[in-house]
């Protein structure tokens, strides 16, 4: 019988393709790695993709929180360690900590996610998830949960970008992880150079599908935090905001 494990360790290697023009690991990267992390550990629990696609479901993640206090480069090793933290109606909770080679912790993060009906894409109450809430490990690694961004007030620049094929995963709509570099390349190559984001987050309001239209709007950093927000452009439905938090690069 297999023993199942409370909290899911990992280690991966940072790609040449994982690191930026300043040779650390991307935001979108790292997001990936605990991504991965997480559904191999929903996986292993018995409430995974496989185990959503037999109740005609799927797994969507609502908001996520990163905060970084070291970017590996490329060559070099992390571990990234998840647990689920329980439930609340329609949503389910699960952390992450981000270890380099030696042990030192250098980044944390806390998630939400949800599960929708496969046909009617409706949100529906986690319930796959309740055979395992005796093993939810209620250790939160951040002091508080991702929280909700409000609108941007003040819009100072705007671009338009068109949904391509590579950009749509099998459930037909774009995978979060490309909202992400979207609001990294928000930003000109300058600012990377001269600026470190110590903390993202993110919501995730919508799903966008292949030739929509997405409208990313920045509005103006106020306390070294920058704020990106995704409408479709069709009908001005809100897809995403992201707010990211940095310091000048040292």
């Amino acid at each position: 019988m297999i023993s199942l494990q409370k909290i899911w360790k990992e280690e991966y290697l940072v790609h040449w393709y994982d690191t930026d023009l300043n040779g650390h690991i991307k935001m979108s990267a790292i997001a990936n790695y605990l991504q991965e992390s997480a559904w191999r550990h929903a996986n292993h629990l018995g409430f995974g993709y496989e185990d959503a696609r037999k109740r005609n479901e799927f797994w969507v993640i609502v908001s996520l929180m990163i905060r970084m206090v070291g970017y590996p480069e490329w060559g070099q090793t992390i571990t990234v360690e998840t647990w689920p933290k329980g439930i609340d109606r329609l949503f389910a909770f699960r952390d992450f900590r981000i270890t380099n080679s030696d042990g030192t912790v250098i980044g944390a993060a806390t998630s939400s996610w949800m599960i929708l009906d496969l046909t009617t894409r409706r949100p529906k109450n986690v319930d796959i998830v309740k055979p395992i809430l005796h093993l939810a490990t209620h250790q939160d690694i951040l002091k508080e949960n991702p929280p909700f961004l409000l609108a941007l007030k003040e819009i100072l620049a705007t671009e338009i970008r068109k949904v391509r094929f590579s950009e749509v995963d099998q459930h037909g709509h774009v995978n979060n992880i490309r909202y992400i570099d979207w609001c990294i390349d928000a930003m000109p190559a300058e600012w990377h150079q001269a600026h470190r984001i110590n903390s993202m987050v993110i919501n995730y309001l919508s799903e966008v599908r292949m030739d929509e239209t997405i409208r990313i709007s920045s509005g103006p950093a106020r306390d070294h935090s920058q704020f990106i927000q995704g409408n479709r452009q069709e009908d001005g439905k809100a897809i995403f905001r992201m707010r990211f938090d940095w310091d000048v690069a040292k």
